[in-house]
């Protein structure tokens, strides 16, 4: 008798027992990481399918609830995400959510800078060796005040680049910034050092856990990455062109040698006079690999390589095929250099 009441009792609490922390999360590659500190110990809501993309995608009401009912919500950020700022405002979960963008030590690359790089590099590099500033006042304005006037401003500028004080996210200003900063391996050692200590911090008892899990994957990273970093060397000077200009992370880790991209922005269809620039500078540049992504109709790509010999194949920047688990992190890095290495091979 009072076995069989010992063991209701138990079947009782176990669900309040086994209940485990829900982390919602907006797109795969956060996904990815969350695994691999959570294990088995927390349950994954991912928010954005593994074969959408987040650049065009709206909101369901079942969304919506996973966002009120979450111990945490993992997302890259508003310039990605925009979809999600004001649902996580409304379900005052802004305090509880970890914003990928705005977390202390994570390198953001500015879209900005880097074309205006690409159009004016000579001007721009004299500009920043420049040290009379006052006759370059409205050039300063131009180049958004690389150059401050003020050494004090300048410190703040540089500290900005650095994000060293990043973690605050003051204004959630994050304007011409990268959003694809999964493609860097050491961004999401960041984002799991975060993940980790959240983890730790809604569910103490198996902080142990967690902190073992952030561990194993720092190890496996570094491994991973060197591994990348050697079979990519010997393509890292083979010219290409990527479907959208989401790739920097990656192309600039490993070295590689982006020459130009189908479109800046994957909502928008590249025009007449884009496709003519792009072919001339597939000629130019001797490309050998043009990359579609399976999230977007390949056509533009054909239609763009249509009568040449030039190659083309896919490039996944969510994963989308990539099982999670523990590893899947790793596997999508080495999927990704896989895709890179048999195209321009």
């Amino acid at each position: 008798m009072n076995k069989l009441l010992l063991t209701l009792g138990v079947s009782a609490l176990s669900p309040l027992a086994l209940a485990k922390p829900v982390i919602v999360t907006s797109i795969k590659p956060v996904s990815m990481v969350v695994a691999a500190i959570t294990g088995d110990k927390a349950d994954i809501q991912q928010i954005v399918s593994s074969t959408a993309s987040p650049h065009d995608f709206a909101l369901r009401p079942s969304d919506l609830r996973k966002i009120v009912n979450a111990d945490a919500v993992v997302w890259v950020g508003e310039s990605l995400e925009s979809f999600l700022e004001k649902p996580l405002e409304n379900a005052n979960k802004e305090e509880s959510s970890i914003e990928w963008l705005a977390l202390k030590g994570v390198k953001l690359h500015n879209f900005a800078e880097e074309h205006e790089e690409h159009e004016d590099h000579e001007e721009h590099e004299d500009h920043e060796d420049h040290e009379d500033h006052e006759d370059h006042e409205d050039h300063e304005d131009h180049e958004d005040h690389e150059d401050h006037e003020d050494h004090e401003d300048h410190e703040d500028h540089e500290d900005h680049e650095d994000h060293a004080d990043h973690a605050g996210h003051a204004g959630h200003n994050h304007d011409g910034v990268d959003p694809h900063v999964w493609l860097s391996p050491d961004n999401a050692r960041v984002l799991a050092e975060a993940v980790t200590m959240r983890l730790v911090y809604l569910d103490s008892d198996n902080a142990s856990y967690y902190k073992g899990n952030l561990a194993k994957f720092v190890k496996g990273l570094a491994v991973t990455d060197a591994e990348i970093r050697k079979s990519l060397d010997k393509v890292k000077t083979v010219p290409y062109i990527v479907f959208h200009d989401g790739y920097t992370y990656f192309e600039e880790h490993y070295g590689l040698s982006h020459a130009g991209e189908v479109t800046v922005s994957p909502e928008r269809k590249p025009g007449a006079k884009k496709v003519a620039e792009l072919r001339h500078e597939i000629e130019e540049h001797n490309v050998q690999c043009v990359f579609s992504e399976p999230q977007f109709s390949p056509a533009i790509v054909k239609s763009l390589l249509d009568g040449s010999n030039v190659k083309t194949a896919p490039l996944d920047p969510l994963g989308g095929e990539i099982k999670l688990n523990q590893n899947a992190y790793f596997s999508f890095l080495k999927t990704l250099s896989g895709q890179f290495l048999r195209c321009l091979s």
